[in-house]
């Protein structure tokens, strides 16, 4: 028993010295291009509500987020959409994706959704598919930013990590608008 002491304080001390796991998702990045390409529906709208629930089997917290749709970039051309999406808190009971995209009634946003084998929307490239619009003070022009906490963004061709840092700056709406356009019309579907 004396034999083992050593091992097991040299392990105790490794799981007290050891740093908490990291909380993020790893995730390739997705340009304009590969955004457009990879997703159903493109389109402008207003959060207008979030719902929580558990799954039939519950095993699964998952939260639908009704968007009322201004403008189709691509897509149906629906004027709701209904996004389905891992995590939420139903029963004091609480469940995330790191990197999952996070919404607020009332909230504007330019969405680029895929859709599963069963028909679910969901946000292209967790929060890489959803952008924040604001109005900017001095122009008064609809601006675009996204958020992408929690995700550890990699570059395709070489696998390394994008640096992380500031956020991308703001560019207007109908800039944004314009890229998605040109990957439409290169082919984005």
């Amino acid at each position: 028993m004396t034999a083992r002491f050593p091992f097991v304080l040299f392990a105790a001390l490794l799981a007290v010295a050891a740093p908490p796991p990291a909380s993020a998702t790893q995730v390739m990045r997705l340009d304009t291009e590969a955004l457009t390409g990879g997703s159903n529906d493109i389109v402008v709208g207003r959060v207008e509500g979030t719902r929580s629930y558990w799954n039939p089997a519950r095993t699964k917290i998952l939260t639908d987020v009704t968007v009322a749709v201004d403008q189709t970039v691509k897509g149906s051309g629906a004027p709701r959409l209904v996004l389905t999406q891992l995590g939420g808190e139903v029963d004091g009971v609480r469940t995330t994706v790191e990197g999952g995209p996070l919404f607020a009634p009332g909230e504007e946003v330019l969405l680029f959704v895929w859709r599963d084998a069963r028909g679910r929307a969901q946000v292209n490239g967790l929060s890489q598919g959803k952008f924040e619009i604001a109005r900017d003070p001095a122009t008064g022009a609809r601006t675009v930013q996204r958020s992408l906490p929690g995700l550890v963004v990699r570059d395709a061709r070489t696998l390394s990590a994008v640096p992380q840092g500031e956020p991308a700056p703001r560019i207007t709406l109908e800039a944004m608008l314009g890229e998605i356009q040109n990957a439409l019309q290169e082919g984005g579907r």
